[in-house]
């Protein structure tokens, strides 16, 4: 499967699809920032981070990892308008994606998922980890080793799977966030803006 399902999504700003927006769907982005563009080319993919959503009381909020803080949470909302405390938007393009057994996945799987996600909070970003996959283009005998750190697509795979649910990665133990959007169970919905 190909991650050309995303284009030509219909383009919808963040308030006015906010109410669609459901605990498990998935923030696939397209970064235009240089780590971004280097973990593009070495991918071979439209996308550089993925990060989980889910809502908590009336807010909508991103469980991820990412190079700066490691695993954290940030409402979605940053992404729209204060990315990295800029004041700005993210610098790329954004997208919204569900993986279709998330809606029927009981109270407790859900739970689970997230509780799995805020134990790992404070957890940090694994740069080894990009390393080995900027050298596995190169040295192509490179496997995964699992550790106590996460990049993106890790730490997405690591909640689903407290919910049953996982991403094949490339035979070798890594997992972009190019194998979790071209997942047949993940369906894109929605190009997002500000």
């Amino acid at each position: 499967m190909s991650t050309d399902r995303f284009k030509d999504l219909p383009i919808h700003s963040y308030q006015s699809i906010r109410g669609d927006i459901q605990t498990g769907d998935l923030l696939l982005c397209s970064g235009s920032y240089p780590v971004s563009k280097i973990i593009k080319k070495v991918s071979k993919s439209r996308f550089s981070h993925v990060s989980l959503i889910f809502q908590w009381v009336d807010r909508l909020m991103i469980l991820e990892s990412v190079e700066s803080y490691g695993v954290r949470i940030v409402p979605l909302s940053h992404y729209f308008s204060d990315y990295r405390n800029s004041g700005k938007p993210y610098k790329g393009n954004l997208y919204l994606a569900r993986h279709s057994a998330v809606k029927d996945l009981v109270p407790n799987k859900l739970n689970a998922m997230l509780r799995r996600g805020a134990d790992l909070t404070g957890q940090p970003y694994d740069i080894e980890e990009i390393v080995k996959i900027l050298a596995s283009v190169v040295i192509d005998d490179l496997t995964s080793i699992r550790n106590d750190k996460y990049i993106c697509s890790e730490f997405v795979q690591e909640c689903y799977k407290k919910a049953g649910l996982s991403f094949q990665d490339d035979g070798r133990g890594f997992i972009y966030p190019e194998h979790i959007s071209k997942d047949p169970s993940v369906k894109p919905l929605y190009e997002l803006i500000p």
